[in-house]
């Protein structure tokens, strides 16, 4: 009872084991860590993604592509001193690196330009992102439900002036949210009691692991 405190049932997962889901979710669905337009659309799975129109700007718009690594999830607020954005109370750590890529156009209308007519040169950077959020759940019923993810703020270091590094944390909070709502863990996947679980506290991370407490 000490364990499960005023419930009778409990389930939970280690910060390890909610790792191993996300790995193996992206692992198996590469598309959903890569997102480009046609004009930079690369040879491996992929998500298309319209490019972004704006007036006067040849070959149907921007062409972009963001591509994203597995993210790796940490509920220790001492497992990365490093952190910028060090994780509190049932908070969760994500960190990840964000690769974006711009298809500069080169495109002249002087016959005699250095420039290539008509190209498009892929530009690109790569960044370290830091994000803190939650674990929440969405329960359907007695033995149903599923954990999923909400990113509240990211970090990025070493950007300046501070107006580009408040924006490009918005982008990316925003990339970094949409990923990670395709990946939805089951309250199955937690543990073998969970399938009759009714939930009624939780998810609470404490103790490096994700808790969810109910009855039968």
């Amino acid at each position: 009872m000490s364990l499960t405190q005023a419930e009778f049932l409990f389930a939970g997962v280690s910060e390890g084991g909610i790792n191993d889901m996300v790995h193996a979710f992206f692992t198996a669905r590469p598309r959903y860590l890569v997102y480009a337009t046609p004009g930079l659309a690369p040879a491996t799975p992929h998500t298309p993604v319209p490019p972004i129109a704006f007036p006067g700007v040849p070959g149907g718009g921007i062409q972009y592509a963001v591509a994203l690594e597995i993210p790796v999830v940490d509920f220790d607020p001492n497992s990365n001193p490093a952190s910028p954005l060090p994780v509190g109370a049932h908070q969760v750590g994500v960190r990840t690196k964000v690769a974006l890529v711009v298809g500069c156009d080169r495109r002249s209308d002087r016959p005699n330009d250095d420039h290539q007519r008509g190209a498009l040169v892929p530009l690109a950077t790569s960044l370290e992102v830091w994000g803190r959020g939650r674990l929440l759940a969405d329960y359907f019923g007695l033995g149903t439900g599923e954990l999923r993810f909400q990113i509240d703020e990211v970090e990025i270091v070493d950007i300046t002036p501070n107006s580009l590094e408040t924006v490009m944390e918005c982008l990316l909070r925003m990339i970094i949210q949409a990923v990670l709502s395709n990946v939805r863990l089951p309250f199955q996947a937690l543990s073998v009691r969970a399938f009759t679980l009714e939930l009624t506290r939780g998810p609470e991370v404490e103790d490096d692991q994700v808790k969810l407490y109910g009855k039968v």
